[in-house]
């Protein structure tokens, strides 16, 4: 259980709805009555003084007769049915309408939103009534169409008024005491957990892995072995505790206010002096924890605005803003831009370049537009995350799968593309690391001070190259990957490196597409039989000597033997920081002059476009030869043959011998190679005749 430093005192919250509705009273049981003792429902009863004292005290006569006829059959004044209703209204949320509403009949026309567009202004009480009219125009335009800046006050409670009723702050409970089916799911999450399910990771599927479980990265590896650094953005604010969390753990201010700081809270008894790689002396200072293994938290008021309560921060929530999730993962890796390398702090207000989906200026999208949330499960998986708790988003989403216009010169052709094997971010992110320089390599044997780790104590970390504008690497993607786990062997690629996160993906399966990729490297300790070591980082951090980490390391994990430091990378998936189009690659950039093959802006080579037999390359498997563009050849035969029909490797030989494999179909027949193919080619796949 988290443990808060806070005064316990009384406080008063006012009700108030989101939608107009007749009483639930299946969720009146679970969530007023659980409000003040568990759960008991069997007591409801006319002939129970205990239930009937409720009526009109601890709940209105509205929701006790509703429960009362829930669970009797009848209400106490002897009515079998509930006429009662009670009706509650909010402001409009203009962020979730267009989400929701609009995205019911078409894909995102947003940008459509003008007082100038007949389409638009003909919506207004006809497909969303005017006060959700005003609020979208005012949202995307700055103000409503009968020119005011304000959007037209709307009855009932809202959020913002039941909030204002708080009077006082004691933790978590204070939100959950309204909130407790958010607060759940919240607890079930994997922001929470650290921990989910493995549907697409192909190592280990079926599997409950994280950060918090097995989790190890090529960045600051093992993070439940940094005492406590790593846990700073975890909404859990007890840190990963030995036991697992409680609903009381859930930090809602985190997520639901961009001013709220909070720190560990320091035990001087915990200090601990070591001695570092350059002989220096120094003292760390641990957070205080209770005997459970719970962290203490504690408002960081320095890093607030002067003035700044708790109750304040309570009477402001808000919904998550880019800068709510920017809190935890601009500065993931250690610092700003490090990790991802598509995003950073600056990332909650990017220009135009640097990313067109959540520039102000354009689409302004926050992350849970395309992030989608429902029950406090986020949609997206990167290559090197392990846990699925949603559909993964695509862009198709939003955009259509014919996303390319009339308007956009070779539309056709570009939309061929992005209904076939290229991911919209190959073409729309040409660079990452646009606005700050991303790390590329950490070299963990070449130790390097930082002021601002170990929470502001100051902390040695490997090595880094960072680098800003930089052309990502390209791979296939077919959705899953292989990410490594603590206790896994893990192979050894042919160039003698280790790969801790890799794609899965192949040409021409119908399911992959190429993405875009940084490609991060760094140096890992791997024990003799392929498990590698998760270093206790707390002991380089605060010495320097990576050796004394992974010693440590070893010890912690009951690992024995030695190990040996050997290069490791792990693919990142790139796909924030969507430039506008008009910064899209021209045909040329990947294809030169369409006269042969190239690798240019792709790496068409690489990723297996050019392997095909020699007879392929001079167009002489099935006729005579012949002489067109590289485009022309293409025209020709897409329509007639899948592309593997060409971009293949040469076969080995035939699946049985000619005089067998021919009469499975025809009487022997004699002809030429060109006679066979051209025959066969359109009717069958080459695996029917040939093995590879």
């Amino acid at each position: 259980m988290k443990k808060l430093l806070f005064t316990a005192t009384a406080f008063t919250l006012l009700a108030g709805g989101a939608h107009a509705a007749t009483i639930d009273a299946a969720t009146e049981l679970k969530t007023t009555c659980l409000k003040c003792h568990s759960d008991k429902s069997s007591k409801v009863s006319c002939s129970n003084s205990t239930w009937t004292a409720h009526n009109g005290s601890r709940v209105s006569t509205a929701v006790y007769d509703a429960v009362t006829l829930y669970k009797t059959g009848k209400t106490c004044s002897g009515a079998t049915t509930s006429t009662t209703t009670t009706t509650t209204t909010t402001t409009v949320d203009a962020a979730t309408l267009v989400k929701t509403t609009c995205l019911k009949c078409h894909s995102d026309k947003s940008s459509s939103v003008s007082c100038s567009n007949s389409k638009w202004t003909a919506h207004n009480g006809s497909r969303v009534t005017t006060a959700e009219y005003d609020a979208v125009t005012l949202y995307k335009t700055g103000k409503t169409c009968s020119g005011t800046t304000t959007t037209p006050p709307t009855t009932g409670t809202s959020g913002a008024t039941a909030h204002a009723g708080i009077t006082a702050y004691n933790g978590p409970s204070t939100c959950i005491a309204c909130h407790q089916v958010a607060a759940q799911n919240m607890l079930n999450s994997l922001h929470m957990q650290w921990k989910g399910s493995t549907p697409e990771l192909t190592n280990a599927p079926g599997q409950t892995l994280g950060k918090g479980v097995k989790g190890i990265n090529t960045f600051c590896t093992y993070a439940m072995s940094s005492g406590g650094a790593c846990f700073n953005c975890h909404v859990r604010a007890d840190g990963n505790a030995p036991h697992s969390p409680s609903i009381n753990d859930v930090d809602c201010l985190m997520c639901h206010n961009d001013t709220y700081q909070r720190k560990t809270t320091p035990d001087p008894s915990t200090a601990l002096t070591v001695t570092d790689y350059l002989g220096k002396l120094k003292t760390y200072i641990f957070g205080l924890r209770d005997s459970q293994g719970n962290y203490f938290t504690e408002p960081d008021y320095a890093l607030m605005p002067a003035g700044t309560t708790m109750v304040g921060l309570a009477k402001t929530v808000h919904m998550p803003t880019r800068k709510s999730c920017l809190r935890c993962h601009a500065k993931a890796g250690g610092d700003d831009w490090t990790k991802r390398g598509d995003m950073g702090v600056n990332s909650a207000a990017p220009t135009d370049a640097q990313d067109v989906h959540m520039s102000p200026t354009r689409g302004n999208l926050s992350c849970s537009d395309c992030h989608a949330v429902s029950g406090h499960k986020i949609a997206g998986r990167g290559i090197d995350l392990r846990e699925t708790e949603a559909t993964d988003p695509k862009c198709q989403d939003c955009h259509g799968t014919a996303p390319h216009k009339s308007t956009d010169a070779n539309y056709t052709k570009l939309n061929r593309h992005a209904a076939g094997q290229v991911a919209c971010q190959t073409c729309h992110i040409k660079t990452f690391g646009k606005g700050g320089a991303t790390e590329m390599s950490r070299d963990w044997l070449k130790p390097v001070w930082n002021p601002a780790f170990c929470n502001g104590q100051g902390g040695y970390i490997g090595t880094e190259l960072k680098f800003s504008n930089v052309k990502p690497e390209y791979r296939w993607f077919d959705g899953t990957s292989y990410v490594y786990n603590v206790g896994e062997k893990i192979a050894k690629n042919a160039d003698g490196t280790y790969t801790m996160a890799k794609a899965n993906g192949k040409i021409f399966d119908g399911k992959s597409k190429i993405v875009p990729i940084k490609n991060h490297k760094t140096n890992i300790p791997l024990l003799s039989d392929g498990r590698i070591v998760p270093p206790a980082i707390m002991w380089m951090f605060m010495t320097g000597k990576f050796d004394t980490a992974v010693q440590k390391g070893m010890q912690d994990q009951g690992m024995t033997g030695s190990y040996t430091m050997v290069n490791a990378n792990a693919e990142l998936l790139i796909t924030h920081g969507v430039e506008p189009k008009t910064m899209a690659p021209k045909c040329a950039e990947c294809h030169g002059t369409m006269t042969g093959h190239n690798n240019l802006m792709i790496p068409f080579t690489t990723l297996g476009y050019h392997t095909m037999p020699a007879s392929v390359k001079g167009c002489t498997m099935c006729h005579s030869k012949e002489t067109l563009s590289w485009e022309g050849i293409h025209d020709k035969h897409r329509s007639k043959f899948a592309c593997s029909g060409c971009h293949t490797a040469p076969p080995v030989g035939l699946v049985s011998a000619t005089s067998t494999l021919c009469k499975t179909c025809h009487s022997l027949k004699t002809a030429t190679s060109q006679q066979v193919h051209d025959k066969h080619v359109e009717k069958y796949a080459c695996t029917k005749c040939h093995k590879f």
